[in-house]
């Protein structure tokens, strides 16, 4: 009896080339899916570093034009609203809340005419890729600025 050899691959192996195909694939579209979720939580950080940036900015002004009621001298604890994804009418929206401490005068050793205070900011927004725990992501600056005599 003559033995008949056909080229070409088994159906197992061919199998065991898909299920190999197949994870390789799975790992990839969870890399992917991972690193598109890291990626915007960097942006979410960064977003909310800039308006924290621009809100400390307009106190700065505030500040050196030297026209600033007690009331915003006691600092802001109840929060401004920005938005960091969205707005007010999306259903889909990342809401943060930008604080300020209390502005106290800084004493120092010089005998300059210009009065320094200490301005802490910070915003706080709620970290959106942890859905079944909360966390609260929170970024924070501090300066000491100047007043100019008018």
């Amino acid at each position: 009896m003559k033995r008949r050899f056909q080229s070409g691959f088994s159906f197992i192996e061919v199998m065991i080339g898909v299920v190999i195909i197949s994870v390789a694939a799975y790992g990839m579209v969870l890399s992917a899916t991972h690193a598109r979720g890291v990626l915007r939580t960097i942006t979410i950080k960064e977003r909310a570093v800039d308006e924290l940036i621009g809100y400390v900015e307009h106190m700065k002004g505030r500040i050196a034009d030297g026209n600033m009621t007690l009331s915003e001298k006691s600092g802001d604890f109840m929060g401004e609203t920005v938005y960091l994804f969205g707005d007010e009418q999306n259903d889909i929206k990342i809401p943060a809340k930008i604080y300020y401490e209390n502005i106290t005068p800084v004493f120092t050793d010089s005998i300059s005419y210009i009065d320094r205070y200490l301005l802490h900011a910070w915003i706080e927004w709620e970290d959106f890729s942890t859905p079944r725990t909360k966390v609260i992501k929170r970024a924070d600056i501090e300066m000491v600025m100047l007043e100019f005599p008018q």
